[in-house]
């Protein structure tokens, strides 16, 4: 469902700012798309294991590129995001 700002009511508009936490402006528009919640995210132990396992992978990853120069990597970013956007995007 998509709304221009320029529509909204004044209730409508403040609680949508509210929720973005900036205001909106005149010229933007607005899609908005219910979404089912597939999981509900971990807590706890569960949570810091999780954090801990992503942190090894990240090591792992950096450890993989140490000797890398940094301008061959970001490059190498730009090229794949060149590759994956669509036309005019």
């Amino acid at each position: 469902m998509m709304h221009h700002v320029k529509d909204l009511s004044s209730d409508q508009r403040l609680a949508i700012e509210s929720l973005l936490g900036r205001t909106l402006r005149e010229n933007e528009s607005l899609t908005i798309r219910p979404a089912v919640l597939r999981k509900e995210a971990p807590q706890g132990e569960e949570r810091a294991r999780l954090a801990r396992q992503y942190q090894k992978r990240l090591d792992a990853l950096a450890e993989r590129v140490k000797d890398v120069p940094e301008k061959e990597i970001d490059e190498a970013i730009d090229e794949a995001i060149r590759q994956t956007r669509q036309p005019g995007q």
